[in-house]
C-alpha cells in the first residue's frame, strides 16, 4: 500500500531519480544495484542471528535504498529489461526470507509465528505472480497488481520485530492477518479485472 502511495508524491519521484542519477554517474547499473541490495539484505539477516541488531538495521536501510531506486535506475538509463524485474522479484523474495530466519534464529519461540508469516507470504506471492502474469506487461515490464502489504511494509515489520523483540509474536500474527487481507484484496482484483478480460472474449 505505501509503496503505490508514495509512487504518487512527485517528490518522493524525484529523490528516487537523483540518486539514481548519482549511481548511474558512480558505474553502477541497474542489475548491480539489485544484486548488491541482495546481498547487503542477506548480509542484515546474518547480522540479526548474531544479533549484531544496529548493524542488521543498517544493511537492510541500504538494501532497501538500493532496491527503491533500481527500476527508476533502469527506466531512466534505457535498460530496462523483464529479466531486470525478475531478478528484483527474486532478489526481494530472498532477502525477506534471510531477515525473517535471521531474527527468529536466536529466538526459538518464534518459529510457529514466523511459520504462519511464510505459509502466508507463500500464497500471497502465488496469486501475485498468477495475477500480474495474467494481466500482462506495464510501465515496469512486469505488472505488480496492488495491496495493502507491499515490500515497504514488510521491511516496517522487519524492523519492528529487530526493535521490539517482546512484542515479536504478536507482530508476526498481527503481519500475517494483514498478509491474509491482502490476498483476499488481490484475489478481488483478479477476479474483477480478469472477469471482465475472460466477458471480453466472449
Amino acid at each position: 500500500m505505501l509503496d503505490s502511495l508514495m509512487a504518487e508524491y512527485p517528490a518522493l519521484r524525484s529523490l528516487q531519480s537523483r540518486v539514481a542519477r548519482m549511481l548511474y554517474r558512480s558505474g553502477v547499473l541497474a542489475n548491480q544495484a539489485t544484486i548488491i541490495g541482495g546481498i547487503l539484505g542477506v548480509t542484515a539477516g546474518v547480522l540479526f542471528a548474531r544479533e549484531k541488531l544496529a548493524l542488521g538495521l543498517l544493511a537492510l536501510g541500504l538494501s532497501g535504498i538500493l532496491d527503491a531506486v533500481d527500476g527508476t535506475l533502469a527506466r531512466e538509463s534505457g535498460a530496462a529489461t523483464a529479466l531486470g524485474g525478475v531478478l528484483d522479484l527474486t532478489f526481494d523474495r530472498i532477502v525477506e526470507a534471510a531477515v525473517l530466519l535471521g531474527l527468529i534464529w536466536p529466538h526459538s519461540w518464534l518459529q510457529l509465528p514466523a511459520a504462519v508469516v511464510l505459509a502466508t507470504w507463500y500464497v500471497n506471492i502465488t496469486i501475485f505472480m498468477a495475477t500480474g502474469a495474467a494481466l500482462g506487461a506495464s510501465e515496469k515490464l512486469i505488472h505488480y497488481p496492488p495491496g495493502l502489504v507491499e515490500r515497504t511494509e514488510a521491511l516496517i515489520f522487519f524492523v519492528l520485530l529487530a526493535a521490539a523483540p517482546v512484542w515479536s509474536v504478536y507482530l508476526c500474527y498481527t503481519y500475517a492477518g494483514l498478509e491474509v487481507a491482502t490476498i483476499v484484496q488481490r484475489v478481488s482484483y483478479a477476479l474483477r479485472y480478469l472477469g471482465v478480460s475472460s466477458a471480453k472474449r466472449m
